[in-house]
């Protein structure tokens, strides 16, 4: 269910003062590419969400965050920037079903441009929307035009997308089209749900939604994944490291971030035909792909950027680690 309830999932924690990490920022460089805050409205669905799926509120569920605690995080752990995410798309998920439900969007969206407006330098604004939604595209045209935005964030999982849908696939096909259009960059939670069959997905993602957003940048989420790291996300991986090798022409501004990889669920590794090391594959993919093509991302507030920094350099190593952080994209 925690895939469905980023960022109020049990898994919340580790958010604690900056400490010491391993790994070196360069004061005032890096950016957290992947950043939830949450107003009241937020926190009150987000109880909503927890209370249908029978999982307990942990004490994080009923914060608020907003553009000063962000800063505050970034100012103790010595970063620079970060990507603020409307969570809009919460709004307009079926699993909860609102009142108003375009209106509540509106303001959603709007809120998140006036947390980014309040500090221009350091904080960048995306958007989201349930990309399947009757209003989609008016939304996204409505935010772009205002130029406060430097992306969209379209979540798979909660908006119950299906890629086997031709009807979806051409209304994401419209969606992408729209963020080409405008120079919005797209940020994209992919795996949508727990029978994901990862390489044919990513079949479709490629051949099917990549080339309606070619001069734009696509970043996917959590490695492809939405937490941990499995079978299904490696194959994802591979397919995706494939592309960006052996194709004649790959998208140019395809790249990754690694929020929420670390740590691994139990179980990740659990097969019962073959043994399958998730630590040793996923080291593998990042060769593959490289990381020069993967951003430095938390999740947050499912964990703050020093305990995951640490998490890094104890899995990837301080060099791996290093290279991530020093990964960046630029905006319009």
């Amino acid at each position: 269910m925690k895939h469905y309830l980023r960022p109020w999932a049990a898994l919340i924690f580790f958010i604690m003062p900056a400490c010491t990490s391993t790994a070196q920022v360069k004061p005032g460089y890096a950016t957290d590419y992947h950043v939830h805050l949450q107003d009241s409205a937020t926190v009150q669905l987000g109880y909503r969400m927890l209370k249908a799926f029978h999982q307990k509120a942990t004490k994080t569920d009923s914060l608020c965050f907003d553009a000063d605690t962000i800063i505050g995080r970034l100012n103790r752990a010595k970063f620079h920037s970060a990507w603020i995410i409307s969570n809009a798309y919460w709004f307009g998920s079926p699993l909860t079903p609102v009142a108003h439900e375009y209106e509540e969007v509106k303001k959603q969206n709007d809120w998140i441009a006036a947390q980014a407006a309040r500090y221009p330098d350091r904080l960048k604004a995306l958007l989201s929307v349930n990309p399947l939604k009757p209003y989609a595209l008016n939304e996204i045209e409505r935010c772009a035009v205002t130029k406060h935005f430097v992306g969209i964030k379209l979540h798979f999982a909660n908006s119950k997308v299906n890629l086997f849908d031709k009807t979806q696939v051409k209304q994401l096909q419209k969606v992408f089209a729209t963020a080409n259009k405008y120079g919005l960059l797209l940020l994209v939670h992919f795996r949508s749900d727990d029978k994901w069959d990862g390489a044919a997905n990513t079949e479709i993602l490629i051949n099917q939604l990549l080339p309606f957003a070619a001069n734009t940048k696509i970043i996917i989420a959590h490695m492809a994944g939405w937490g941990g790291y499995d079978r299904q996300t490696d194959k994802a991986l591979a397919k995706f490291a494939t592309y960006i090798n052996a194709h004649k022409n790959p998208h140019p501004g395809l790249y990754f971030d690694i929020s929420a990889v670390f740590p691994f669920e139990p179980g990740s590794a659990h097969s019962s035909k073959v043994a399958f090391h998730p630590l040793a594959a996923f080291k593998k993919q990042i060769r593959n792909i490289s990381a020069g093509h993967i951003l430095f991302g938390t999740d947050w507030p499912l964990i703050d950027i020093d305990p995951y920094i640490r998490l890094l350099n104890k899995n990837l190593g301080q060099q791996t680690t290093q290279q991530l952080l020093n990964t960046r994209i630029t905006t319009n």
